[in-house]
């Protein structure tokens, strides 16, 4: 064994092992802000979420297969205090006329709003967000993808988990569902990057911005608050623009926090390969443009975490194996106990060597795309990833 193999399979237990814990950590901190919210959907309390108007946002682009069940879902979540908007942006299919039968039936107070043209300037899903926020009534806004179900208490629940911690902009982990490979094996490593390589306590204890991240499928945030930080104008151009959401609300003073929502709320992502490379390489493909060093340091600490220690226990000499085989059982403890935590199918744990090197394959040819300012394309628009937010405009 040569120095420097020693060396990288030291760095590679230890970055596990640091994983691991900070999983571990998250995971509890996760656990004791939701269970006071998750007992309130069996036990609701009067004048709960009802005290105050909340606006569930749903942008919509050709989402006819998942717009009705979405709808369905909301109007079940809360009796009363709520309305549903959903916004038509520009689909190619039958988006509108579903979302207006859902309405119609479910008797849920709303409408569906028919987008304006994407004007210069804009990313498809922030310039929807933005009209959603100013048709809006609520106190609170609460901005959800149309591939999200929320069960019934579910805004209420969320309501309570963002007071109980004082933050002003919160986005929930919801529990990913689908038969899709992806879903079953790929999509449920987003738990693994959310709480094993972030510090979920800290991103509401710290001011430092930077220190930012949100799931951009479920985002709560006052309506104060996303007036006070610019609103989705302030990231017009940002693909990912769920964590530049976030950043933009430190910036302005508010608290930001990552919550767990997988009791109340349920995901499916994909329904098909194409989506699923499409998605991971769009959110890879800015990061990268936007945050070259972050994106280089994710992959080496996956390489160095996920892949190289593969390589190392089926090609060393027994002897030379053991930090890597630890390295190995390090990674599989902390995903098999996210598995667990979030209930996600344990086939998941079987073949994660797989599935994590589809993933950093994905992120290393988009991230390189990026890195050239080669474009991208997502739901058949060409994206780019600018670098500089506009100035912000008031609601």
């Amino acid at each position: 064994m040569t120095a420097l193999a020693a060396v990288l399979d030291a760095v590679g237990l230890g970055l596990a092992i640091a994983a691991g814990l900070c999983a571990w950590r998250s995971c509890r901190w996760l656990r004791a802000r939701a269970s006071a919210a998750c007992a309130a959907i069996d036990r609701r309390a009067p004048g709960g979420s009802s005290a105050s108007l909340t606006s569930l946002l749903v942008p919509a682009r050709n989402e006819q297969a998942n717009i009705e069940e979405c709808v369905w879902s909301l109007a079940a979540a809360e009796p009363s205090g709520i309305e549903v908007l959903v916004l038509d942006d520009a689909s190619e299919d039958a988006t509108a006329e579903a979302a207006r039968r859902a309405l119609a039936r479910s008797g849920a107070p709303g409408r569906v709003i028919t987008g304006r043209s994407l004007e210069p300037g804009w990313g498809g899903k922030s310039f929807a967000c933005q009209q959603l926020a100013e048709a809006s009534a609520g106190e609170w806004l609460f901005f959800l993808d149309a591939d999200v179900r929320i069960s019934p208490g579910g805004v209420e629940a969320a309501l309570r988990q963002a007071r109980g911690v004082g933050a002003d902009f919160v986005s929930f982990l919801p529990r990913y569902t689908g038969d899709h490979w992806g879903n079953r094996w790929v999509v449920p490593w987003l738990y693994y990057f959310l709480t094993a390589l972030i510090p979920l306590p800290e991103i509401l204890r710290v001011r430092h911005p930077r220190l930012s991240v949100a799931n951009g499928q479920a985002i709560l945030v006052r309506r104060d608050a996303y007036r006070g930080l610019g609103g989705h104008a302030a990231v017009r151009d940002r693909v990912i623009e769920d964590v530049s959401l976030a950043i933009a609300a430190k910036r302005a003073g508010f608290r930001v926090a990552l919550l767990d929502g997988h009791e109340w709320i349920a995901c499916q992502m994909y329904a098909s390969t194409g989506g699923l490379v499409e998605g991971f390489a769009k959110s890879f493909h800015s990061a990268a443009a936007l945050h070259p060093f972050h994106w280089l340091a994710m992959m080496v600490l996956l390489a160095l975490v996920g892949l190289r220690p593969w390589a190392r226990a089926l090609t060393a000499s027994a002897g030379e194996a053991g930090v890597a085989l630890a390295t190995v059982a390090v990674v599989s403890a902390t995903f098999g106990g996210l598995l667990l935590r979030f209930r996600q199918r344990g086939t998941a744990l079987l073949v994660w060597p797989l599935a994590l090197t589809s993933l950093v394959g994905i992120a290393l040819v988009a991230g390189v795309q990026g890195l050239l300012g080669r474009p991208v394309r997502w739901r058949g628009r060409v994206l780019k990833s600018g670098d500089r937010p506009p100035a912000a405009t008031a609601l």
